[in-house]
């Protein structure tokens, strides 16, 4: 009897046992790991796979809840529609990336002081471009500028810049600008902008003989004889030749200034009646009316102390011109120097020493000497062989300045060019 006692009782207690695990099994909501798809709500979606639930719209998705063995945890991971905002996401869910916005249409950009709608200022509009906000469209005040706009928007244009700001120009070509002559200018701030002439410029101009580089190439005076000239002046000085004399004078004077002659050495040798018993006709320096070669400033000096003569005589040209080569006038030709005369009287060729112009112009071709003649139109002839048969190295004496001005300009203008 004790055996079968002992032998049933733990077989009930293991079946009461049994019936309080089936019991506690009944009473659980889920099973525990189960998971079930929910919504940002709350809400069941049990006809959606937990594993792959659908997407959705933007940043919304689905969640899932599990199951414990205290029952179904809260829903995680889901996330619904909010408002939409500039961060380069789909926020609301339903109508495309940052297509709204709070900010959207305001406008932006606006500068204490600033008058918008004056000038060229005018305030720009919010906008979102890959999830940040910029302000589009601003334009705030600047300073003034040559543009023709009110760029510091206080109703006034280009105040402060107009006729005073410059910008550096040159038109000329390119390699040129600050070689030799040529020099660059500036324009102002014209009509909005730097259109207007170019103020100051030197541009290359043809080479002219002036001891200049004019046509800006590095070169000076190239292709003219660049030596220097000695010239001197043989003037007659009889009393009928006055008038001539004075417009000579006054035609010479702004030569003499002029950057043609800024290599010349001037000389000056009268030609007066032959007084008998004197070779040389009446000369003299300063009061001899003979002056070695001498700065221009100088020779203009001289040429106004001159004093006329009584008409009357021989005035011995030919050999006055002879004399003045031949080392008889005191005139110190330079060794490499162009030599040059120029002969001005009223009379016929003449001579006291029984020389002839041919002889004249034989001596200065075989010593390179060029001479100039200006004599009345009917004594052209007897000058043209020391001219070497030249007729364009003769010319009219006249009482007009101006006529001499242009005559004696185009021989020194003629002298920079010649090679003989």
């Amino acid at each position: 009897m004790k055996r079968w006692i002992l032998y049933f009782v733990p077989l009930v207690l293991a079946s009461c046992q049994a019936c309080v695990e089936q019991d506690e099994l009944v009473r659980l909501e889920c099973i525990p790991g189960e998971r079930q798809v929910c919504d940002h709500h709350g809400n069941i979606l049990t006809s959606l796979n937990p594993d792959s639930p659908p997407s959705l719209p933007g940043v919304c998705t689905y969640g899932t809840r599990l199951c414990t063995f205290d029952g179904w945890a809260d829903c995680v991971g889901a996330i619904g529609p909010s408002e939409e905002i500039c961060d380069g996401l789909d926020n609301d869910c339903i109508s495309g990336i940052d297509d709204t916005f709070p900010e959207q249409h305001q406008l932006c950009g606006f500068v204490e002081d600033a008058d918008y709608g004056v000038g060229i200022c005018t305030p720009g509009v919010m906008k979102c471009d890959n999830g940040g906000l910029y302000c589009d469209g601003h334009i705030g005040p600047t300073e003034e500028t040559c543009d023709g706009l009110d760029n510091n928007c206080d109703g006034s244009i280009d105040e402060g810049v107009a006729n005073t700001t410059a910008i550096v120009c040159y038109d000329g070509p390119d390699g040129s600008m600050a070689i030799g002559e040529c020099r660059a200018g500036v324009r102002y701030c014209q009509d909005g902008g730097f259109d207007g002439p170019c103020d100051g410029q030197v541009l290359p101009i043809q080479e002219i003989c002036d001891n200049l580089d004019n046509d800006c190439d590095g070169e000076v005076d190239e292709g003219f004889d660049a030596r220097g000239v000695d010239l001197v002046f043989f003037i007659d000085i009889s009393g009928s030749f006055e008038a001539e004399i004075t417009s000579m004078i006054e035609g010479i004077t702004p030569l003499l200034d002029d950057p043609i002659t800024s290599n010349f050495r001037f000389g000056l040798a009268v030609i007066g009646k032959h007084d008998s018993g004197h070779h040389v006709p009446a000369i003299r320096r300063h009061s001899d009316m003979v002056t070695n070669f001498v700065p221009a400033d100088e020779f203009l000096e001289y040429l106004q102390a001159m004093q006329l003569m009584d008409d009357g005589g021989i005035e011995p040209s030919i050999d006055a011109t002879m004399w003045s080569m031949d080392g008889s006038y005191p005139f110190a030709w330079g060794p490499t120097s162009q030599k040059v005369i120029i002969l001005m009287t009223d009379e016929v060729a003449q001579t006291i020493t029984g020389k002839n112009v041919s002889q004249v112009n034989l001596h200065a071709v075989d010593n390179g000497y060029q001479i100039f003649v200006f004599a009345l139109p009917e004594h052209h002839a007897s000058f043209l062989q020391m001219v070497r048969g030249e007729a364009d190295r003769l010319y009219t004496p006249t009482a007009n300045s101006e006529t001499v001005f242009l005559q004696i300009k185009q021989i020194f203008e003629d002298l920079c060019i010649s090679e003989n």
